[in-house]
């Protein structure tokens, strides 16, 4: 009976000994990987208050999947969200305007600044070299100055200094056109209608002012991107040349060639512009791209004239030459075109600013005045 009950104690201590050894292994290797999840986790930390949040962040997501408890996947959930609030943060928010966007619209603003100084001297007529400077001062420090603060006080939509420069353009090129036609028509009549430097300096200004106003309108209202409002601009200018060069080509009167070129440029421009409204969301291209087509263009243009003159062998038409530069121009905005389809495009980025458009009326001494407010 003494060696099976002694044979049984000993069965149980061994068995006893294997369950603590397993128990015991069981608990350090917890253990010790609970310390190796720390240890990450405090490495990790100290990337994040280094201010390398870009090394920090794939380490606390990595560190939540791999929590040992419910209490530390979120620990490390919410550091991984700091970094990734801190990366936004240092890229900017993507629906504000860029750098190049606010260097167009400065440049912009300038130019047009002088215009206006010229226009109101134009208008003002100065007796003395003060007078005629002080506007140019004034106003062209006040456009850009203008720009400045409204961009301080509140940054522009992204896509909106870029549509306020391009209407500004594009409402100078509608002044061109329409000057042209006149100063044709006047010159054909021969009846001494031309328009003197006042009506021309208010027709350009005018063309510029209230296409700055409508494209800042549009822009606020569509927020497009500056791919899509460089490609309007660049359809509206290739509509108004290819049409006016045709026209030029193919009208037979000498008389009236100069005047039916402006008239088909001016109505080629508001074609060219009227499909860069249309098409731009669809197309959606990059301001690279746009550039490329337009040198494609410019290029056309010069080897279609150019080639003309080669194969003329001195019997060259300045009508024919113009008939050749459009064609030329054409081709080369559709191979360039073509071209560069594989380019990646520049689609809408979402706005986390809401557009806001307040309508008011304002009670007046003569009646009332209707207002609308929002921020661009």
């Amino acid at each position: 009976m003494t060696e099976p009950r002694s044979r049984t104690h000993l069965r149980c201590h061994i068995l006893a000994s294997l369950m603590a050894t397993l128990l015991f292994g069981s608990v350090a290797a917890a253990e010790s990987a609970d310390e190796g999840w720390e240890a990450r986790y405090a490495k990790a930390r100290a990337l994040l208050v280094a201010g390398k949040e870009e090394d920090a962040a794939p380490v606390f997501e990595q560190l939540a999947k791999e929590a040992p408890t419910p209490e530390d996947e979120r620990r490390a959930e919410e550091l991984a969200e700091i970094c990734r609030s801190k990366l936004r943060a240092k890229s900017g928010p993507s629906y504000l305007r860029s750098q190049g966007e606010m260097t167009l619209l400065y440049s912009t603003a300038f130019v047009y600044g002088l215009g206006s100084s010229a226009w109101v001297a134009l208008l003002v007529e100065p007796k003395n070299m003060a007078a005629a400077v002080l506007p140019f001062a004034v106003i062209t420090t006040a456009s850009v100055g203008g720009v400045a603060l409204a961009d301080a006080y509140l940054p522009f939509r992204r896509g909106v200094p870029q549509s306020i420069a391009s209407g500004a353009y594009l409402g100078l090129g509608e002044g061109i056109w329409l000057v042209g036609i006149q100063h044709s028509g006047a010159a054909r009549r021969d009846d001494g209608s031309e328009w003197d430097g006042k009506r021309v300096a208010t027709a350009l200004w005018g063309g510029a002012t209230l296409g700055a106003i409508g494209g800042g309108v549009i822009g606020a209202l569509r927020q497009p991107t500056p791919g899509r409002v460089s490609f309007t601009l660049s359809t509206s200018l290739w509509g108004g040349l290819v049409g006016s060069f045709g026209a030029a080509a193919l009208t037979q009167n000498d008389e009236r060639r100069t005047e039916q070129a402006f008239t088909a440029g001016l109505v080629g421009y508001n074609v060219g512009l009227l499909g860069g409204l249309i098409f731009a969301p669809s197309v959606a291209p990059s301001i690279e791209r746009v550039r490329f087509i337009d040198l494609g263009g410019i290029g056309g243009g010069l080897a279609g004239a150019g080639l003309y003159t080669l194969l003329a062998s001195g019997h060259e038409k300045s009508q024919a030459s113009l008939g050749a530069a459009s064609v030329g121009a054409a081709l080369g905005l559709g191979l360039t075109w073509w071209a560069t389809s594989g380019m990646p495009s520049d689609p809408p980025k979402q706005s986390a600013r809401p557009l806001t458009l307040l309508p008011s009326l304002v009670r007046t001494p003569n009646g009332w005045l209707a207002t609308v407010s929002g921020q661009l």
